[in-house]
């Protein structure tokens, strides 16, 4: 598999859960009651048939969203593809990592936040 191919296939799994993450963001903000205001979401690791929650706030999700390029992952070395992210944060309950060189472009296309209502 080439370079692009596999850097595109990372970028659209990784894509895929994000996208299942904003889909449930509204009901997680109903959280809000509970004292820190923790949330479940799913890691948006590129391994496909990862399922594993990560606990967030709400705020700390759109502190992940503040660019396309960063996704959060479970924290541990097995949500990491070091040939296309690099980690940019490291807390006790989740990661944020940054998509590198082609995987960053093709996961700025597939923002689910960047593109019109009619590409969604």
């Amino acid at each position: 598999m080439t370079g692009d191919i596999r850097d595109d296939r990372l970028a659209k799994n990784e894509t895929l859960f994000r996208e299942h993450n904003e889909r449930i963001e509204p009901h997680n903000a109903v959280h809000t009651w509970v004292n820190p205001a923790f949330a479940d979401w799913i890691c948006e690791c590129a391994d496909e048939g990862c399922s594993v929650p990560v606990r967030l706030t709400v705020a700390e999700y759109e502190a992940v969203r503040a660019k396309p390029t960063q996704f959060l992952v479970a924290p541990s070395e097995d949500h990491v593809f070091p040939e296309a992210v690099c980690i940019i944060r490291r807390e006790e309950r989740y990661w944020i990592v940054e998509k590198l060189g082609r995987a960053a472009e093709v996961s700025e296309k597939f923002d689910p936040r960047s593109r019109q209502p009619s590409e969604r």
